[in-house]
């Protein structure tokens, strides 16, 4: 922690006396809720806590290594294919660092061939899909779009499909659901269901994410079903860990928690297997969301603490922002308010970065439920109203009528 002891030394010439020593305060709290320890725990969740991160400066190093050595050994196409590989193999493995530099790599290097003119293509899409991740919304479409008018010059429609799957991802994880859905039927019409398999199980699987997050929960469960089966049968463990994953979130907001949980350890097992960061992520922050409904605040804490690593690993900012509005839930059901409060505004910053309407209504639904314990009603409409209008324009009635109820309940 040498380089935070650096900042700490300088912050008293930012901050005066009184404001230095707030953030002191509230530091020392926030250091407490994670060494606090868990009474007791299964082995399942035991051994998902314990999962062990590699070191990213040693594998980008032996990358960079690999790569100057075979560039001198390896025919073109050799060489070409070598980089594709270590590509998608950094990308599943959340080594984005590694996976960007090695795509930008190959366009430089198929740069002006133009029998290469796909792989160039296809290192833009793979570009645009690591962006996406990061939410760094612009230059993942730049990358998307440059991809698919190639796709498009080649005549290559499975190409198109996966852009346009990919521009329905960005407009989903923004919140802009009716975009989503129109580049994901768009995507559709592209493909052939026997052919295209693994393309068509992935839409499968964000069309259920669209009818979940609109609660239409037996029509997302259909879309699950499909894409596992799918899955299943090529044994695309990636693809399985994040299908289940998926499931558990439908299970979770039905309130459903034993089978959510389940859901997400049966995710967490198959990520372990394919030996991929993300869906572990999303498991472990949806487990801790679990157990903050269940009042074990200890381990929902420590599950938070987890995924919250692995986010950072990933640069997962989406679930970055999504931890924060948990450990603030968390916090407010301690009762340690200015916690709480610096937890929740730090995910509203977060999802604001980011245009990500969807988790900027619920983390204000959060943060005006806060304000409401701590009287202050101001604070408690503004941000009430503010999820309010998010979850009209999305036509989510549930989230409507429970928020309308809270707004009379504000003192």
């Amino acid at each position: 922690m040498k380089n935070v002891d650096a900042i700490e030394k300088i912050l008293s010439e930012y901050l005066d006396r009184k404001s230095f020593n707030e953030y002191s305060k509230l530091l020392s709290e926030n250091k407490k809720t994670r060494r606090k320890k868990v009474s007791s725990i299964n082995s399942e969740s035991s051994k998902q806590l314990n999962q062990k991160l590699t070191s990213s400066s040693d594998y980008n190093s032996y990358i960079e290594f690999l790569i100057t050595f075979a560039k001198r050994k390896l025919a073109d196409l050799k060489f070409i294919e070598l980089l594709l590989f270590l590509g998608d193999i950094s990308t599943q493995k959340g080594e984005l660092d590694s996976a960007v530099s090695l795509f930008k790599n190959l366009i430089s290097f198929t740069n002006k061939k133009s029998k290469y003119i796909n792989v160039a293509a296809y290192s833009m899409m793979a570009l645009g899909e690591i962006y996406s991740r990061q939410a760094d919304w612009i230059n993942s479409k730049n990358f998307i779009k440059k991809a698919k008018k190639v796709f498009q010059e080649q005549n290559d429609y499975k190409g198109i499909a996966k852009c346009e799957n990919l521009l329905g991802t960005i407009y989903g994880d923004k919140g802009d659901l009716k975009n989503a859905q129109k580049h994901f039927e768009f995507s559709l019409s592209f493909l052939n269901p026997k052919r295209d398999k693994t393309i068509y199980g992935m839409l499968e699987m964000n069309l259920g994410i669209l009818n979940n997050i609109l609660q239409n929960y037996d029509e997302a469960y259909n879309y699950y079903q499909r894409a596992l089966i799918i899955f299943e049968k090529d044994n695309n463990l990636r693809r399985m860990a994040e299908v289940t994953g998926n499931i558990g979130v439908l299970y979770l907001q039905k309130g459903e928690y034993n089978f959510a949980l389940k859901s997400f350890d049966k995710s967490f097992m198959f990520a372990q297997k394919a030996d991929v960061l993300n869906p572990m992520c999303v498991a472990l922050l949806n487990k801790a969301l679990i157990y903050t409904k269940l009042k074990d605040y200890p381990l929902a804490n420590v599950f938070a603490d987890k995924a919250i690593e692995i986010a950072y690993k990933i640069n997962d900012r989406l679930s970055i922002a999504d931890i924060y509005k948990i450990k603030g839930i968390i916090e407010r059901c301690l009762g340690n308010y200015t916690l709480a409060e610096n937890h929740l505004l730090t995910s509203i910053r977060i999802n604001t970065e980011l245009e990500n309407l969807l988790n900027l209504a619920e983390t204000n639904y959060e943060i005006g439920l806060l304000y409401n314990d701590m009287r202050k009603p101001k604070e408690t409409r503004k941000h009430l109203n503010s999820a309010l209008t998010v979850f009209k324009q999305l036509k989510m009635n549930e989230m409507v009528k429970k928020v309308k109820n809270d707004i009379p309940r504000s003192r």
